[in-house]
């Protein structure tokens, strides 16, 4: 069965809202333990420490669950939750999400679904302690790539998606420039010596 499925009966207890590119879906400070269903768009799950610096936490798309689920362990992790596109959400309230889980079917895929997700942040950190920046920033060009060409929106961007420093990055860029590993062109970077790249990422790729 879809997850959708489940929904069906308690459809008139929820909300379809909308939210434009940019807003502010939860904030950091909001008290909120309703839970979204991604039905269309991307949304963007940040941090920010006491320095100022923010972490991007998670990326989420449709079919994906959204909200302060860290309440369920009892935590509150303090997160933004941002739409990156336009998104458009079921909101599920906490008295409804309270009769879905008397369903172990549903339940099993909602743990499925979140767990799968606090795995991937915890793949997230593992790989910033067992690997290099330039092995890191190697393989991330390889896998989004083509024709040998890596796009970018731009380098606040990239930084917040490797989550790395703009010093870190730039140091790693101007290490490859002087090398001849790669070239940049406006918000492109070239690669020139791919089986360079490739062989220095060789450890990050097996890891994944």
């Amino acid at each position: 069965m879809s997850i959708c499925d489940y929904f069906q009966p308690y459809l008139k207890e929820m909300e379809t809202v909308f939210f434009k590119k940019g807003s502010y879906i939860i904030t950091s400070d909001e008290e909120f333990e309703e839970v979204f269903y991604i039905l269309d768009g991307v949304v963007t799950v940040e941090c920010i420490n006491a320095k100022g610096k923010m972490f991007l936490v998670d990326s989420l798309k449709k079919g994906d669950f959204v909200g302060k689920l860290s309440y369920i362990y009892e935590a509150d992790f303090r997160c933004d939750i941002i739409a990156n596109t336009n998104v458009k959400l079921l909101k599920i309230h906490k008295s409804t999400l309270s009769h879905l889980k008397k369903n172990a079917d549903f339940v099993n895929l909602f743990f499925f679904k979140t767990s799968k997700r606090i795995y991937y942040i915890y793949k997230k950190m593992l790989i910033k302690d067992l690997f290099k920046i330039e092995e890191i920033f190697a393989y991330h060009i390889l896998t989004h790539s083509l024709n040998n060409v890596f796009k970018f929106k731009s380098m606040y961007e990239l930084c917040k998606e490797l989550s790395i420093s703009r010093k870190s990055l730039y140091n790693t860029l101007n290490n490859f420039f002087a090398l001849g590993y790669v070239d940049k062109k406006s918000n492109s970077i070239i690669i020139l010596n791919r089986a360079y790249l490739e062989k220095l990422s060789e450890n990050l790729k097996e890891f994944y």
